[in-house]
């Protein structure tokens, strides 16, 4: 998520990973003299718990879509935009969030998002139909973009530059644990049923949380700003905006409308957008004006090749969860509970091999990164084997074994291929670079989902009738082309540069 501090762009770390501090970040004048222990350790807590908050809400979701499904009458296509009308607006609004947090002051723009986030969470929870729910998940997305992006900022202004590092570490943990463990947690609050809730248990917790998150952040956050205030690239977001709806709306409602014309067309416009949207950044990046994506940076084919890794990276782990739940829910009768603990190992092995990766990164360099895509690409292989093999008779077991490996693999891929990039570009950019990959990670989860559910829901066919056979066959050739992804990111951590510059870190 990107974090816009005084003098530049800071970049929160990927999921899973324990971030490092924010590259040559410039320090901001002092809002407020040093707090004491106490209150800055109440200050940071209360931005770690609205962080783990909405890091939750990215993957957590996941687990209910079966009875979310059930219970609204909706459609897997309806599902989707459940998942992605939160990620994507999350995605394009978190550089103008930034920007937010500067102009109009961090703390008030922390406040307005929490208070935002709780409210459509409340929504989603009381939801009668699956289109309130996505409108409830969009807002829920805008919120989050908007409180995002001042924690980083909230680090900057509180944390004395030599206690920063271990901070931020912890922070970067809270993401990665969040975003990979949601989908076990979810299913734990699913198990639970909370006052008879049902799914509706994954939105409603987040009214305590918040609550008590928005108090505390009224007692002991306090205010910052920049006043040199940066310009918002409304345009850029609406023109991305744009283009990624003319791709992601056919492809998640075309196969089950039978491909209507208008979903073609939008196939067609969406390659047309997108160079529009290209030309207004260069444009604006041209007249010194500051832009949503800072073109000039692919123009280096490492950099280019490590945000490819990092989007393909998170759309392989937003496109399994959703249709791996589905395939043990829906295809092989799992309860909510189980499947969460049977996917728990992937969040497991992440959140281990994160805390040993970076260290890894500075003495291996890429090594590290090729090393876990390659455990990437076996895990899944194991996995695509095991559901062929397996059919309808699949149990847990080793399910576990194979995503532990993925989840290892993807802990020394997803920590350290921001550093492992950045050595590989000038520190004047380091800033807008670690912005473009935290909206990359973003953007992948809804591609993921997308792109993963169209594969999956298309070779499913009518899911109301499909047999335990259909769901097994679908789900391996869908593990199949994730086994692809895989091999595409071993060939693009291939390009990343061989050692990684100290000062990165």
């Amino acid at each position: 998520m990107t974090a816009t501090t005084p003098g530049r762009d800071v970049a929160a770390p990927p999921p899973a990973a324990p971030a490092a501090a924010p590259p040559n970040a410039a320090e901001p004048p002092a809002a407020t003299a040093p707090p004491p222990a106490r209150r800055l350790g109440a200050a940071l807590t209360v931005v770690l718990l609205a962080t783990f908050m909405t890091s939750f809400d990215t993957t957590g979701v996941n687990i209910a879509v079966p009875s979310i499904q059930d219970g609204l009458g909706a459609s897997y296509g309806s599902m989707q935009w459940v998942l992605a009308g939160y990620t994507l607006p999350f995605a394009l609004l978190l550089v103008t969030g930034g920007r937010i947090g500067d102009a109009f002051g961090r703390r008030r723009a922390f406040l307005l998002g929490l208070a935002g986030f709780t409210l459509a969470s409340v929504l989603a929870g009381v939801a009668g139909d699956v289109g309130w729910l996505v409108a409830a998940r969009v807002v829920q997305g805008v919120a989050a973009a908007i409180m995002g992006p001042q924690v980083l900022a909230v680090f900057q202004v509180l944390v004395p530059p030599a206690r920063r590092a271990p901070l931020l570490a912890v922070y970067g943990l809270v993401i990665g644990l969040a975003t990979v463990s949601g989908p076990m947690l979810g299913g734990i609050l699913m198990g639970a049923d909370l006052f008879g809730w049902g799914w509706r248990t994954i939105f409603l917790i987040n009214l305590p949380i918040g609550l008590v998150a928005f108090l505390g952040g009224l007692v002991w956050l306090p205010e910052s700003r920049d006043e040199r205030g940066r310009g918002f690239d409304l345009g850029g977001v609406f023109l991305a905006a744009a283009a990624l709806l003319l791709l992601l709306h056919p492809l998640m409602y075309g196969r089950e409308l039978g491909w209507p014309w208008w979903s073609w067309v939008c196939l067609a416009a969406a390659g047309p957008a997108f160079v529009v949207l290209v030309r207004f950044e260069r444009r604006k990046e041209q007249a010194g004006e500051s832009p949503l994506v800072a073109l000039h940076l692919f123009g280096q084919r490492t950099f280019t090749a490590g945000v490819l890794a990092n989007i393909i990276v998170a759309a392989l782990m937003s496109g399994f969860f959703l249709t791996f739940v589905v395939f043990l829910q829906n295809g092989l009768g799992f309860t909510a509970e189980r499947t969460g603990w049977t996917v728990a190992p992937w969040a497991v092995g992440t959140a281990l091999a994160s805390m040993v990766a970076i260290p890894l990164a500075r003495t291996a360099g890429r090594t590290a990164l090729v090393v876990g895509a390659v455990l990437m690409t076996l895990g899944m292989a194991g996995l695509n084997a095991i559901v062929v093999v397996s059919g309808d008779r699949l149990t847990s077991l080793p399910i576990v074994v194979s995503l532990c490996v993925v989840g290892v693999g993807m802990g020394l891929v997803s920590a350290p291929i921001l550093n492992v990039t950045l050595a590989g570009i000038p520190h004047v950019d380091a800033g807008s670079a670690a912005g473009i990959f935290s909206t990359g990670k973003q953007t992948g989860g809804v591609l993921g989902v997308a792109v993963t559910g169209a594969v999956f829901f298309g070779l499913l066919a009518d899911q109301d009738t499909a047999s335990r056979a259909r769901f097994v066959d679908a789900m391996g050739w869908t593990l199949g082309v994730q086994v692809l992804l895989c091999l595409l990111v071993v060939a693009l951590v291939h390009v990343l540069p061989r050692k990684v510059d100290a000062a990165a870190h």
